[in-house]
């Protein structure tokens, strides 16, 4: 049964500090660092003295503490987590999202003769232990939270775990967010950091159009305005035509079908330098709980010269030095004459070794190797 008003007053004080508390708990959503506030608040309500919020992770994990010493934090994280026989007992005893009461689940006498507690409870003033495992909509993993006290407090009380059952809603929608907004940022980094491997300065817009990454490339092409330039969020061309033209490509691309969506290509005029190639495409991602990814502009510069690629040509394809030379010249559309010349060798040299080029990648010309060199990340 679900706590009451009265419930939550008696637990909270007053109504204020309940209101006070669910205000912090779902601002940490968006400031991480909120988190220790309301496990502080939460400890101050149930006359707690050391409690931790944990849930893992893919990434990195997230965890809160509030009220315990960081020594007694790291040496259970290193060997006493493993070793816990209150986690074990309370996973049979209690259901998820139930108040959990340690000496509910495993006895004092039990408890107390176990390495654990001797060695890690007892020292730290650890005791008594109440928590609840929170349970979290679709496949996000469950977060758990825990609040220990001294043996002279006495356990855990049904008033006190009326905190837990009033806030748990609201931890549950708050640390859904949070996750989800963590894991999105970790799939955006994921994206940027890879798209930093390759040739093209790349920008992500989200489902309104809105530049939500950029690599480093994209930024400095944006930074300068010259042909192209982002303002409140949203990119423009600095020729009107051009403009309109992007505008729709960008409504096209992203509230289309994914399967029948097609590439925009558009010529972007600059002042300075040849025109530069930009494409979109369609890019979707399941993400929930945030505007996802929707599209990706490729800036194409053909006046900037292509970095090698011939250490990965080499270590993929078997190429000889002077092969993997040649190939990267090759990939920039240079004719075996132009080769010849550049590298100051035979004509007949530059072919042989072209033939061998093309023969060792599995290209049967020149057009498909320079596809595959484009392909190649920049490392």
């Amino acid at each position: 049964m679900p706590p009451t008003l009265e419930d939550s007053e008696v637990a909270f004080g007053s109504t204020k500090n309940l209101l006070n508390l669910i205000e912090t708990i779902y601002a940490a959503v968006q400031q991480p660092e909120l988190w220790s506030s309301v496990l502080d608040g939460m400890s101050e309500a149930i006359h707690g003295e050391s409690m931790t919020l944990f849930a893992h992770l893919p990434g990195e994990n997230l965890v809160s503490r509030a009220r315990i010493d960081p020594n007694a934090w790291d040496a259970y994280v290193n060997y006493y987590a493993s070793i816990n026989p209150l986690a074990a007992a309370c996973d049979r005893h209690f259901a998820d999202g139930e108040v959990r009461y340690g000496n509910r689940a495993l006895p004092d006498v039990h408890l107390e003769k176990s390495e654990f507690y001797n060695d890690f409870f007892r020292p730290y003033r650890m005791h008594h232990s109440m928590g609840i495992k929170i349970p979290l909509s679709g496949n996000l993993p469950a977060t758990y939270l825990s609040c220990q006290r001294p043996k002279q407090s006495g356990p855990f009380e049904e008033h006190e775990g009326r905190v837990y059952q009033t806030l748990l809603p609201h931890l549950q929608r708050a640390l859904s967010l949070h996750i989800q907004m963590t894991q999105m940022q970790s799939h955006l980094l994921g994206i940027e950091t890879a798209l930093e491997a390759y040739e093209h300065a790349v920008i992500g817009l989200d489902r309104k159009g809105k530049v939500i990454l950029a690599s480093k490339e994209a930024e400095s092409l944006l930074r300068t305005g010259d042909g192209i330039r982002a303002s409140n969020g949203q990119l423009y061309l600095r020729e009107i035509e051009e403009n309109t033209r992007l505008q729709a490509a960008i409504r096209d691309v992203i509230t289309s079908s994914f399967t029948v969506s097609a590439p925009a290509a558009i010529l972007v005029p600059r002042l300075n330098g040849s025109p530069l190639q930009l494409t979109i495409v369609p890019h979707r991602s399941s993400l929930l709980g945030m505007e996802a990814l929707a599209a990706l502009v490729f800036l194409g510069d053909p006046s900037r010269r292509s970095a090698s690629k011939a250490a990965l040509l080499r270590v993929l394809y078997g190429l000889s030095p002077m092969e993997a030379r040649i190939a990267d010249l090759l990939g920039e559309g240079r004719s075996a004459r132009e080769i010849a010349d550049q590298l100051k060798i035979a004509y007949e040299t530059a072919r042989f070794h072209t033939k061998r080029v093309l023969a060792k990648t599995g290209s049967r010309r020149q057009a498909e190797l320079m596809k595959l060199i484009l392909a190649l990340p920049n490392l």
